[in-house]
């Protein structure tokens, strides 16, 4: 689901940000071809009791980590990269190297080749042993050219990470190209936040004015006719009509404030709470509650919202007959998940980019959480959310 703008923050362009990242893991996979076999070279000299080329080799791929892998390991390469594992990794970096050399020689034929067809107007000519394929010089160098420099891009990022899980079997890494795409993310869930809290603002402050507000003016005429009544029983009938209108009025704050935020999610957990909004719904709703673990308070309140605003649309747009909920959790104890089904037998179609939907996905997203949507049209329509729930 698309989550709201960030173009009021001031960060790299994603698709700007990618070309930087495969042109350094590029540039780095390449330079692999030099200093992995570099390192190895110097490893004999150890046995020589002369270690100086070995930490001169051994900073330098460092240095290559870092500068172009952006990679931030917990412990210095001094203390864990030496004699075998100095080995691996060397051996490793010449291999992805070469690979990557053999790869950027095939891209550059390629389109040195094309363009210089396309210049003099002449056929680019693929002979094979069984047959020999003639085509146009300018197809060639879009199609097979882009490709080929894609395929580049995707071999450079996965030496990257290659690499990566070698070095994480000696010592924790942590790449920058991850924390800045986190990043991101954590701009566009907090923009989401706040532009939920704004809805839900706009929301109450309609309840009060269209509901609770009519109702206290409405009550206030009443008492303001009862006072300036000469008439007795007249009087005594306009407060009995008042007298039941405060009642229906207090009913009216108590569904207001219980759709802000229902009491009976901190008094008596999530499954009560969504028996409460099955029970109210006027289309039959299933529940099916399979948690038995306690939930933060945080992911049981997006958790009752995403059901409620679910139901809530299938009531005014679906044209259903019945909702399912489905609610457990999944995964283990440091990594549990908590998945959040809605599913419903309605005429489908539904819209992601319609307001109720994007406001449970940035709900859902403010805890890192994410919302699905699969509704065809002629139903059925299924809304999954999935949310952290250690």
């Amino acid at each position: 689901m698309r989550l709201p703008d960030l173009s009021r923050y001031s960060l790299p362009r994603e698709p700007v940000r990618l070309v930087r990242r495969a042109v350094r893991h590029v540039l780095g996979t390449q330079l692999g071809l030099l200093l992995g076999p570099a390192l190895l070279l110097t490893l004999p000299f150890l046995l020589l009791r002369w270690r100086a080329p070995f930490r001169l080799l051994r900073r330098a791929e460092a240095w290559r980590l870092e500068r172009f892998y952006r990679f931030h390991l917990a412990t210095s390469p001094e203390k864990f990269l030496g004699g075998r594992r100095a080995l691996l990794h060397g051996l490793l970096a010449g291999v992805l190297g070469y690979v990557m050399l053999d790869l950027l020689l095939l891209v550059s034929g390629i389109v040195l080749g094309s363009t210089i067809q396309a210049v003099i107007s002449e056929p680019v000519v693929f002979d094979f042993s069984v047959w020999v394929l003639s085509r146009p010089a300018l197809p060639i160098l879009l199609i097979f050219g882009s490709s080929s420099l894609l395929a580049t891009a995707l071999y450079a990022e996965a030496a990257a990470w290659a690499q990566a899980a070698l070095l994480r079997r000696w010592t924790p890494v942590v790449r920058e190209d991850a924390l800045e795409t986190r990043i991101s993310r954590l701009l566009i869930t907090r923009r989401g936040v706040v532009l939920a809290i704004d809805d839900e603002r706009r929301r109450i402050e309609r309840d009060l004015h269209d509901g609770v507000q009519q109702n206290v003016v409405s009550l206030s005429v009443m008492l303001a006719r009862a006072r300036r009544s000469t008439d007795p029983e007249r009087a005594s009938a306009l407060l009995d009509q008042a007298h039941a209108q405060s009642q229906s009025l207090i009913e009216e704050v108590r569904q207001v404030a219980w759709r802000v935020y229902p009491s009976a999610l901190d008094e008596h957990g999530l499954a009560t709470a969504l028996s409460d909004v099955a029970a109210s719904s006027p289309v039959p709703v299933q529940l099916d509650h399979r948690v038995s673990v306690e939930l933060p308070s945080a992911v049981e309140s997006a958790a009752y919202f995403v059901v409620r605003e679910a139901v809530n649309n299938v009531v005014k747009h679906a044209g259903a007959s019945q909702v399912s909920v489905r609610i457990e959790t999944s995964g283990p104890p440091e990594g549990r998940r908590l998945t959040v089904a809605i599913t419903d037998d309605g005429i489908g179609g539904a819209d992601p980019e319609g307001g109720g939907l994007q406001g449970l996905a940035r709900r859902v997203a403010a805890l890192d959480g994410t919302v699905s949507v699969d509704s065809p049209l002629g139903g059925p329509t299924v809304i999954t959310a999935e949310l952290p729930s250690d």
